[in-house]
């Protein structure tokens, strides 16, 4: 695989056609899929994991336009923001002078995600949201580890590949994701967990009923995302992910990995 064509292919897709916003403006017609209950508790557990950041240095990991970044400073974090993309670069910047964080809180930079130019053992943390199954993922997170200190944290969300209506919608929507993503299968988890640079290794799953649900429950009761099919779904799956078969199945996966 040629690494350096795969981030020009992504460099393109993010800054020149804003493949971020045709997701979300296609995701919009299935509104459900934002908050059914299962993803709820994931992205709460997600910014849980870095809600208390005050005088840590962190880095937002494919920051796109700086959502996470922002609510990193405000929890009183140094922040280091990283993307491929010059436009969401800029626009990171624009939104922390925009909420009054001044420019010695942040700095945001563009950058190819395999190839940090970071000194070792820089951060205490490192967030990443949706940006792995964009890249060669054994490689970036070799640079992931190499810039984190002892005993530092990577979470990530993610999503998963094998969930077959879910599948059924990527297929359907191809203008919605870059050539090159490539949600986690099965394979791919164990091969995250073969690598074995982490010494521990956390995580969290969403979406094996819920999210096929909810975008039924989207067409069918729009102006209802708290509906009866949606809580009953989210009981199944929490039953369902109980057992290992169906973890692969799910949509996302949130990773929580600390250094050795």
């Amino acid at each position: 695989m040629n690494i350096e064509k795969r981030v020009n292919r992504e460099k393109i897709s993010h800054t020149e056609d804003d493949i971020f916003e045709k997701s979300v403006k296609l995701k919009k017609r299935f509104h459900h899929i934002f908050t059914y209950p299962s993803l709820n508790r994931l992205l709460s557990e997600f910014e849980n994991k870095y809600s208390d950041s005050k005088s840590l240095t962190v880095l937002d990991y494919g920051c796109g336009k700086g959502y996470d970044s922002l609510k990193l400073l405000e929890s009183g974090a140094k922040v280091f923001g990283i993307d491929i993309s010059e436009k969401y670069i800029e626009s990171a910047r624009n939104l922390a002078i925009k909420n009054n964080h001044q420019e010695t809180e942040f700095n945001f930079q563009v950058m190819d995600a395999h190839n940090l130019t970071f000194e070792n053992d820089t951060f205490d943390l490192v967030i990443g949201n949706g940006i792995l199954h964009h890249l060669d993922t054994p490689t970036a997170l070799k640079s992931i580890y190499r810039v984190l200190k002892p005993g530092g944290r990577a979470v990530f969300r993610e999503p998963l590949a094998s969930n077959p209506l879910l599948k059924l919608f990527r297929f359907l929507t191809p203008r919605a994701r870059t050539i090159d993503e490539s949600p986690f299968s099965g394979s791919d988890l164990k091969k995250l967990i073969d690598l074995k640079l982490w010494d521990n290794q956390n995580v969290m799953y969403c979406g094996l009923v819920c999210a096929p649900v909810a975008m039924i429950t989207s067409i069918i009761l729009p102006k209802y995302p708290d509906n009866l099919f949606l809580r009953y779904s989210d009981k199944l799956e929490k039953k369902l992910n109980r057992y290992n078969f169906f973890k692969p199945l799910n949509q996302y996966i949130l990773f929580d990995l600390k250094k050795l």
